[in-house]
């Protein structure tokens, strides 16, 4: 039997791998929905090629534009962000959850108050929940499988029947673009720039996050939710060649390593077809051919960002959630060219002082807390306007 999958997020880079990778396997998946942005003409293509039996389309004009153009009888086809209900309701297997930023928490939510199998690639669901979703997901038995690399990858070495002889958790970084930048560089940085990863194809906010750290710090609270370990046991290692995705250090002091060349379409063949394996059209590593690996401490002065994420998950409250808030505000204002680069963290820092941070009880104070933040962070743009 065919597992069902529907995508939240389906014309992103992670949907797109999704995708093929489905395309590969068509006789073990089959495609139940879609959701996007406004992307309708790559929807369009992915309807004639999968069939889906539902679509939501979040932008009013692209919604308008794609049902006239629509070919696919009996196709439900829905508008706005409160469709997400709408698609879980249809038999699921499992949930690619794809859509950047907080806008995909609510899927994940629905997801996981359905029991149904969560393939998270959207990290700003546990960094602005904190323990809610995992408990939801929990009480539920909803199996969350992250899709993100290096959390893909210390899911896979981790060793849940022996934690207690865990030692530490380690994320890799690759630096980004500008790792081997000096501060004074980055003040003139522009957007094409900061999207240019040298290693992995990325939508362009993560890729922007990557050039400040600050989607490391994402991982780092991310990692202590998913899996439930104290921060002074997460550590990030700067490694440029992103070969080694992450390692679980053991008490032993035996360290266990996922490796792999930089695509992903691994960790997310691994979330489709766990517990078991399929075949991709990831190159295959060739240990012969690596001339070195490198590790470096990284630097918190350079990369102020990612000691922002720290001090925010020794907080915890609603720190994590906060600064989420207020990176996307900053982000989106670079991406637009209303801000420098090296505006972002301070914008994020403001903010961070401004809102009052307290505790979490409901996803309802997650979504309030969100609104507040963004409007403050919103606030401080135009202090730091070009």
């Amino acid at each position: 039997m065919k597992k069902k999958i529907t995508i939240f997020g389906s014309t992103g880079s992670i949907g797109l791998s999704t995708l093929d990778i489905i395309s590969q396997h068509n006789d073990k998946y089959e495609i139940v929905g879609l959701s996007i942005n406004n992307n309708y003409e790559k929807l369009l293509e992915q309807v004639s090629a999968f069939k889906p039996k539902i679509v939501s389309i979040k932008d009013t004009k692209s919604f308008e534009k794609f049902k006239n153009r629509n070919t696919l009888k009996n196709l439900k086809i829905l508008n706005g962000s409160d469709s997400f209900d709408d698609i879980l309701n249809y038999e699921t297997d499992i949930v690619v959850a794809a859509i950047t930023g907080s806008a995909g928490l609510l899927p994940v939510v629905g997801a996981a108050k359905r029991g149904i199998t969560i393939a998270l690639a959207n990290k700003e669901s546990l960094v602005c929940s904190g323990s809610l979703v995992t408990a939801l997901a929990k009480k539920n038995g909803s199996m969350i499988l992250p899709v993100d690399s290096e959390h893909n990858a210390i899911y896979q070495v981790l060793d849940v029947k022996n934690k207690q002889n865990v030692s530490k958790l380690i994320l890799t970084a690759s630096g980004g673009p500008f790792l081997n930048k000096i501060t004074e560089e980055l003040q003139n940085i522009s957007p094409e720039e900061a999207i240019k990863h040298p290693n992995w194809t990325m939508g362009k906010k993560i890729s922007v996050d990557s050039a400040t750290m600050m989607n490391k710090g994402l991982e780092l609270i991310e990692a202590h939710y998913l899996f439930d370990m104290p921060h002074d046991k997460i550590d990030i290692v700067v490694h440029p060649e992103s070969i080694i995705h992450s390692c679980v250090e053991y008490s032993d002091g035996s360290i266990l390593a996922q490796m792999g060349n930089p695509d992903m379409r691994t960790p997310i063949s691994y979330t489709l077809a766990y517990p078991n394996r399929i075949p991709t059209r990831v190159e295959k590593l060739k240990l012969s051919e690596i001339k070195k690996l490198t590790f470096y401490e990284p630097d918190l002065l350079k990369f102020p960002c990612l000691e922002l994420a720290y001090s925010s998950l020794k907080i915890k409250k609603s720190a994590p959630t906060v600064l989420n808030a207020a990176n996307e505000i900053a982000v989106d204002a670079f991406l637009n060219k209303k801000i420098s680069f090296l505006s972002i963290h301070k914008i994020v820092e403001k903010t961070l002082n401004k809102a009052s941070i307290s505790d979490i009880n409901s996803i309802k104070d997650v979504v309030e807390i969100d609104t507040e933040s963004r409007s403050i962070a919103t606030e401080f743009l135009t202090n730091y306007r070009i």
